[in-house]
């Protein structure tokens, strides 16, 4: 297992990238998000904890952490069109996740392939 020190610029971007994903959760109990349908709030959740997850991936600078994220990133993009979400929390996301995804692609080479 090869250890990989972790650039100062990477822990504050995910630890600012965490309060954002931790503060989006509460946007699944609203009533506007519920009057969509049943399984609405339940694959915003799934994406924002898939988010999460890649979050946690990076923290611990892996490869797997980034694709994800982007991964995440498109898929939420497209969900949120596709409901119609078009408010201020979606374009502050592609806002904010475009900017995290140049630290993380700058960084993508000395991160560890390896689970």
């Amino acid at each position: 297992m090869a250890f990989v020190k972790r650039p100062k610029s990477i822990s504050a971007v995910c630890v600012i990238a965490i309060i954002l994903v931790l503060l989006a959760f509460p946007m699944l109990f609203t009533p506007s998000i519920k009057r969509m349908g049943d399984f609405t709030p339940m694959i915003l959740g799934i994406i924002i904890t898939l988010q999460f997850v890649s979050l946690i991936g990076i923290w611990h600078m892996k490869r797997w952490g980034v694709q994800l994220f982007v991964i995440m990133f498109f898929t939420r993009i497209i969900t949120f069109m596709f409901l119609e979400l078009y408010t201020f929390q979606f374009y502050f996301n592609i806002f904010y996740s475009i900017i995290f995804l140049v630290f993380f692609i700058i960084h993508y080479k000395e991160m560890d392939s390896n689970l």
